[in-house]
């Protein structure tokens, strides 16, 4: 590389995860030799918790420095840390070096690297004076000051990329990897392009309506990593934040040439999607029975979940095979009218993989753009009707009503152009729906539906049905909603939806139902009152520190519902745990910031 290598600066507070995401990179390009991950110099010993580091005494540091033996030094709580000056070889021989480092020294290496991009690590004030008070090293006033230190900007002209660390784990090392690439791509941008997608991205940043022409040669050039990631990210930014309804027409015809289709040879063949949001919910491994014992086809792949506690697919591996190849999906649809697999071997899109790893980290609201993904799947998927759950609520993706009805309108106007018929379903998404969230605890909430057991969850098993219907109403021999939801019912209470359950079950490759974890703690009641609102997300990221998905009986086991009235002392949910330890954390985790809010006929009081 003709200018040298990039100098990534790391720069954050403590406690906002710097060195998870710095290991994390590490890990992940470790096979990668552009890129060089530097080992501080630290006045302390070399086996000390935290960071791996060069160990040395004071006198050592300063025979060091003296010696010219550091690119850059500083002093911290203490301490004395330097950065070895043969980095700048690396830098020199084109690679990239990421640092560890401190805000304060941002002005001196700005004259000693020649191309230096600061990441800043930053997380909400709450998460970071919780993540502090966890590793047990400052009392409460500590921890208060430390957070109250200003900071300052860096110098003008250096570049500065946010990350975010407020999530996960893994979704802090995606979005710190990709701030590595877009300081990457800012200095390695090749010459402006002359091509189709690039005078088609002239033309929007212009204001113009793109046709299906421009966005085929877009998503072309896109998912074949025409253009660095810095481009990427920019054309992104640029048709996401401004697309007209006739475009995202055009960009899903385009995406369904994108992916073979597959033809059933059926005149209806239903499919159902939930925009998510909603904590439970799993009404897909209900509806999909009753539509197939009814007689109608409804091969249906769906997800895993990505930041949630369990996805549709999570849930029905909890009794069964869902990573089926084509072939094998063919065959347990011939065999059972239906189907419940994981969508990652079958209609699996390169364009997703590309855009979702750039839009993420992006924060972009994405709601118009997933018409045409979502859209498009489904068409390759082979379905000719489609049924759309769009919840709205304050903690959904639609946050209004009037969210849901426009966004509503453009799925089923984009689903007639591509020729299916689809009906969007208004619901409410203020709170969980079923009791269970985690695979093996919605799978037991699915179970009590099918098998019309007086405990089962009465939400679940009537958006189930109100869904049920609308598909049964297609066929032009039942013609209405409220005939097909007598026809739905009596297939339930029958018994009929829950052979059909256990026939795809088996045409998939059945599994013994994945048990409860049998590590457990209830959490009560500390006032008594009116349960006023439950915060959905709050109680599935309970769910997710407790271990769900990858731990199928890991989750929250939700023991009661709006409106119900509680004592002191009462069971509001129950957390199942992968581990003991984990147990123990996600039970204080709840202590902390419980989710539920219990209120009286004057006040509500948050119990958080």
């Amino acid at each position: 590389m003709a200018n040298g290598g990039v100098f990534f600066f790391v720069v954050g507070p403590s406690g906002v995860g710097k060195d998870t995401l710095i290991d994390g990179a590490k890990a992940a390009l470790r096979d990668d030799a552009r890129y060089v991950f530097a080992t501080r110099t630290i006045t302390r010993p070399a086996g000390a918790p935290g960071e791996a580091h060069v160990g040395v005494s004071e006198a050592e540091f300063a025979a060091l420095d003296d010696a010219q033996q550091f690119l850059i030094t500083w002093e911290a709580h203490g301490l004395r840390y330097g950065l070895p000056a043969d980095l700048s070889n690396a830098l020199d021989a084109g690679r990239h070096v990421i640092a560890n480092g401190s805000r304060a020294v941002i002005p001196l290496l700005v004259g000693r690297v020649a191309q230096l991009v600061v990441i800043e690590v930053t997380a909400p004030r709450q998460l970071l004076a919780q993540r502090i008070a966890e590793r047990g090293r400052e009392s409460a006033a500590e921890i208060e000051a430390r957070l109250a230190r200003a900071v300052s900007p860096p110098p003008s002209g250096v570049t500065l990329i946010e990350v975010v660390n407020d999530s996960t784990a893994a979704i802090g090392i995606e979005r710190f990897l990709a701030a590595i690439d877009q300081g990457v791509a800012l200095h390695e941008r090749v010459a402006t392009r002359h091509s189709d997608s690039a005078d088609a991205y002239r033309a929007k940043l212009a204001g113009a309506t793109l046709d299906e022409a421009a966005y085929a040669s877009l998503i072309d050039d896109l998912a074949n990593h025409r253009y660095c990631v810095a481009d990427r990210a920019a054309i992104l930014c640029a048709l996401i934040t401004g697309l007209r309804d006739e475009e995202v027409v055009s960009l899903a015809q385009v995406r369904t040439r994108c992916m073979p289709r597959l033809d059933w040879g059926e005149k209806i063949v239903a499919d159902k999607h939930s925009l998510g949001g909603v904590p439970g919910s799993r009404v897909t491994l209900i509806v999909v029975p009753i539509v197939a014992a009814y007689g109608l086809l409804m091969p249906k792949t769906s997800s895993r979940a990505i930041t949630s506690a369990s996805g549709t697919a999570d849930a029905m591996e909890a009794a069964a095979r869902v990573d089926l190849d084509a072939e094998e999906m063919r065959a347990a649809v011939r065999a059972a009218r239906g189907c419940i697999v994981w969508n990652g071997r079958l209609n699996h899109s390169q364009v997703d993989d590309v855009t979702n790893a750039m839009v993420r980290p992006l924060g972009l609201d994405t709601r118009r753009w997933s018409v045409a993904s979502i859209l498009s799947k489904k068409y390759s998927a082979g379905a000719t009707h489609v049924v759309v759950d769009l919840p709205f609520g304050p903690r959904t993706k639609l946050c209004t009503q009037e969210d849901a009805q426009q966004l509503g309108r453009l799925f089923e106007r984009v689903g007639a152009e591509l020729g299916m018929q689809v009906d969007a379903v208004i619901t409410d998404g203020r709170v969980p729906i079923g009791r269970g969230i985690g695979p093996a605890l919605e799978l037991r909430d699915v179970l009590q539906v099918l098998d019309g057991d007086p405990a089962a969850p009465s939400d679940l098993r009537d958006k189930a049905l109100n869904f049920s219907s609308r598909i049964l109403a297609w066929d032009p021999a039942i013609g209405d909603v409220r005939t097909a939801r007598s026809i739905a019912e009596r297939l339930l209470n029958e018994g009929a939806g829950r052979h059909a359950f256990d026939r795809i079950v088996d045409a998939q490759g059945r599994r013994e139902f994945a048990p409860l974890s049998p590590h457990v703690e209830t959490v009560h009641a500390e006032r008594a009152g009116v349960i006023a609102d439950i915060d959905g997300w709050r109680i599935a990221g309970l769910a997710l520190q407790a271990g769900a998905p990858a731990c199928k009986g890991a989750g929250i086991d939700l023991l009661c519902r709006v409106g119900d009235t509680v004592s002191v002392g009462d069971a509001l949910f129950r957390i199942h745990a992968s581990q003991p330890d984990i147990l123990c954390e996600t039970a204080q985790a709840a202590r902390e910031q419980l989710g539920i809010c219990i209120g009286d006929a004057m006040r509500e009081e948050v119990l958080s």
